[in-house]
């Protein structure tokens, strides 16, 4: 019974010196927080932390004292971004051709950029939830994203198409741009059709402001009426009796019509 005893104490010690030693040789741990102090993940990957760097998170190192933040490293001075300038290049002539040219647009507001800002930490967010630690993807999404936001922010026309877009698809700005230029194309070709107007209006209370079903409503109208009028003859009292069940609904008259 001893020798069990003495066993077991030899067989527990083993272990918890193993767990110990082994705990000490364990891989660092990362912990990569956004500029809000949130956690973004834990990973012990150290190949994957520049990849979070340059996705602008904040990377903190956990080790038997606690948290501390891994120390920023110095980004390379390029040469090609600091041109070395001669004495005959600062004529001058040189200073004249050098300067940009004067415009007359509005700088963007303060407001714009931190807007900006925290869309873009959103589109981070939303890029890492969807594709994990695929950075190739995360990135391509969040460049997709920014230059969807970038281009939306500049439209100044069709507000009502872009307000309804960006309810349908809140922080996907690739298909709130989509969708937009969509509607966009549909409403500028509903605003060419003059051969059937009151098809138009009919189309237009029913679909509202939805200008892509609008179209489709349309052409589907014009098409079943432009049927009725090539074959009404061939059967005169089956269009008269659809015409009176169905009215303006020309598909459905045409569906009775056949059907007859």
């Amino acid at each position: 019974m001893k020798n069990i005893k003495l066993l077991f104490f030899i067989v527990c010690l083993i272990f918890f010196l193993d767990l110990i030693f082994c705990t000490l040789s364990f891989a660092t741990i990362y912990v990569v927080k956004d500029e809000d102090g949130n956690n973004i993940c834990v990973t012990n990957q150290e190949d994957l932390i520049p990849k979070y760097e340059n996705l602008g998170y904040v990377i903190w190192i956990l080790d038997s004292f606690g948290l501390t933040q891994k120390p920023l490293e110095p980004e390379p001075i390029l040469e090609d971004l600091h041109p070395q300038f001669t004495p005959e290049s600062l004529d001058s002539e040189s200073q004249i051709k050098g300067a940009p040219p004067l415009t007359t647009e509005a700088m963007p507001t303060l407001e714009i950029d931190l807007d900006r800002e925290k869309m873009i930490k959103i589109f981070k967010a939303d890029a890492l939830t969807k594709w994990g630690n695929n950075f190739e993807m995360v990135n391509y999404e969040v460049r997709l994203q920014t230059e969807a936001y970038d281009w939306m922010v500049k439209q100044t026309e069709h507000t009502d198409i872009i307000a309804r877009a960006q309810k349908n698809w809140d922080n996907d700005y690739a298909m709130v741009k989509y969708e937009y230029q969509l509607q966009v194309e549909a409403y500028n070709w509903i605003d060419q059709q003059k051969a059937y107007p009151e098809i138009i209006s009919r189309a237009k209370q029913e679909r509202a402001d939805d200008y892509m079903m609008v179209k489709y409503e349309y052409e589907k109208q014009v098409e079943a009426y432009e049927w009725l009028q090539k074959n009404k003859d061939r059967n005169p009292e089956a269009y008269e009796f659809s015409s009176s069940q169905w009215g303006n609904d020309y598909e459905m008259v045409k569906y009775q019509f056949e059907n007859y």
